[in-house]
């Protein structure tokens, strides 16, 4: 009986060499469908083609954007869609993150408010019925990274893969980019280091990585980014497969210059902002 390479490597103790090269005739004529998960908005996943395994998602815009906000909308269609997703959050608290991820689930005759003490401030609180339900969809469905351990990339990715091996995990959202600690006084080259680490997290491991980055802050107030007003080096937009825009324009001045500009632009491209409150932008695809 004729040994594999693999088989012998094995026997030895030895890993495999992979081949440094094929010949086309090697491998035959695939006509399955990537594997993805699907946004839930048919017409970013008709642009995008889905968010397919093996690949980075950049999501970017201004200061109360509603990034979060999408990234907790992307989070129960992945789960609805029997994947099970990791999310790494770094400015809230866990019990603050669920009480908006539930929050955010609902509807608002299933959000109650609670006055503290003998004050005018309230809290706001998903009814018990409904916070059960929650409790089964995303008990077992959804892991969160813990905070109080250290926020470094190595760190981060070793959790990454622990979940990934564990639980089968294929989805990961990084919201945000700017809270994973550094180590050095060279920024932008610790960026890139980390953005590499991720991409080859992704493409190694046939996983989908969604990264909240944000806008460069700078004295200009037009909403609608571009590809190059994204935080940080250029090196993560090169390595991403999308890069995708949040507009939050119900929270735009409709006095404002920006707001006419941003409205005037869209509706030569067809789209009236004045029917909706948030815009997604796609800024960049590899779309085949």
């Amino acid at each position: 009986m004729e040994v594999s390479e693999k088989d012998k490597a094995q026997l030895l103790g030895k890993t495999p060499t992979k081949p440094l090269y094929y010949k086309f005739n090697d491998w035959g004529y695939n006509t399955n469908s990537k594997e993805r998960v699907l946004s839930g908005i048919k017409e970013l996943d008709y642009l995008i083609k889905g968010f397919e395994m093996g690949c980075i998602t950049i999501w970017t815009g201004g200061t109360n954007a509603g990034k979060t906000t999408v990234m907790t909308m992307i989070t129960k269609q992945t789960i609805e869609q029997n994947e099970k997703v990791f999310y790494f959050n770094g400015e809230q608290t866990k019990d603050d993150f669920k009480n908006n991820l539930y929050k955010q689930t609902v509807e608002l005759k299933d959000i109650y408010e609670k006055q503290y003490k003998d004050s005018n401030v309230f809290d706001y609180f998903v009814v018990e019925k409904e916070v059960e339900k929650l409790n089964r969809k995303y008990g077992e469905n959804l892991f969160l990274y813990n905070n109080e351990a250290k926020r470094t990339i190595d760190f981060l990715l070793k959790a990454m893969d622990e979940v990934r091996t564990k639980y089968k995990i294929r989805v990961f959202i990084l919201d945000n980019f700017m809270q994973i600690d550094t180590t050095t006084n060279d920024e932008y080259r610790e960026q890139k280091d980390i953005m590499e680490k991720l991409r080859t997290f992704a493409v190694n491991n046939n996983v989908h990585i969604h990264l909240v980055v944000h806008q460069k802050k700078t004295d200009k107030l037009n909403p609608r980014i571009t590809i190059y007003d994204v935080f940080g080096s250029s090196n993560l937009v090169n390595k991403a497969y999308n890069v995708i825009s949040i507009i939050r324009v119900d929270s735009l001045d409709k006095e404002n210059n920006e707001y006419k500009r941003l409205n005037k632009e869209l509706f030569k491209e067809k789209y009236d902002i004045e029917s909706t409150k948030t815009v997604l932008e796609v800024l960049k695809t590899k779309r085949c």
